[in-house]
């Protein structure tokens, strides 16, 4: 199977709510239908070739919970870089970058904003060291209040990039982390960031999908919260021999109308698998 088709379907999956409504590359907001009080927001980048970043934002009054994003590039030469949560919580910034794409591409970030009093926790700092695979990790106070997470690579070099391919909620709920790949003779670093809700702890389950170890070119894993619970958030990583970030591509795709979280990778090396989680909260 070839890269374009790969991205094409990433387009289906990503694009599906700029479709329906008419309003592809610009932001827009819904009613989650099966989660009261939970609102999605997509917004989508401009066609063009260099490296991008797009911010979809909360509607007012509510707060974001947790965030996703994806490309749509039909080369296979992007890479998400970072999902970034903004300071107040009020949307998050995502961004790609190009190394080697001639051919115009699109980024799209999604955002699940909901009522209430979520924090933003971060760490100090982001200490660069010259490795091929580096995570971070960051803690809620308050155990069992994690609603969501980001993450960013930084210092990576344009025409020797790093890139995410993981952010992972721990079973607790109380840890995020980031996790990204890239040239190990070059400084580079990731950091990570955990969405945090005190009023929440006690409330909250992981769900986990988890794909076969196989040799495929793409794989496609979605995490789905049990009847009764309402999506809050999640993530994906890739597993395996699949931390080449120039080969290996993962998209975050949030949608509480189905209460679930898609994964979407692209083969690195063999063999490989996928890992979505969703963050399911109870009532």
């Amino acid at each position: 199977m070839s890269g374009t088709t790969w991205w094409k379907r990433v387009a289906v999956v990503g694009f599906a709510l700029g479709v329906a409504s008419g309003v592809v590359g610009t932001a827009h907001a819904r009613a989650a239908g099966q989660s009261v009080g939970v609102r999605l927001v997509e917004a989508v980048s401009a066609a063009t070739t260099p490296g991008k970043s797009v911010t979809a934002w909360c509607p007012s009054g509510t707060k974001l919970y947790s965030a996703g994003g994806a490309v749509r590039d039909a080369s296979g030469q992007v890479a998400i870089d970072a999902v970034r949560p903004l300071p107040d919580l009020s949307g998050v910034v995502v961004s790609a970058r190009s190394f080697g794409a001639t051919s115009p591409w699109v980024v799209l970030a999604r955002a699940v904003c909901a009522r209430g009093n979520p924090v933003l926790v971060r760490p100090d700092g982001f200490g660069a060291a010259q490795v091929a695979v580096k995570e971070d990790s960051v803690s809620c106070e308050v155990p069992g209040s994690l609603t969501g997470l980001g993450g960013e690579v930084v210092g990576s070099d344009p025409a020797d990039p790093a890139a995410l391919y993981g952010l992972v909620p721990d079973a607790g709920l109380t840890t995020a982390t980031a996790k990204a790949a890239g040239p190990a003779e070059a400084p580079w670093a990731v950091k990570a960031w955990a969405i945090c809700d005190p009023a929440k702890a006690g409330l909250l389950v992981r769900e986990v999908a988890k794909g076969d170890m196989s040799g495929s070119f793409e794989q496609t894993v979605t995490a789905t919260c049990a009847d009764g619970y309402q999506y809050t958030g999640g993530g994906a990583s890739a597993y395996g021999n699949a931390t080449d970030s120039l080969t290996v591509a993962v998209a975050w795709l949030p949608d509480p109308d189905s209460g679930t979280m898609t994964a979407i990778g692209t083969k690195g090396a063999s063999p490989w698998g996928i890992e979505a989680y969703a963050i399911c909260s109870k009532g």
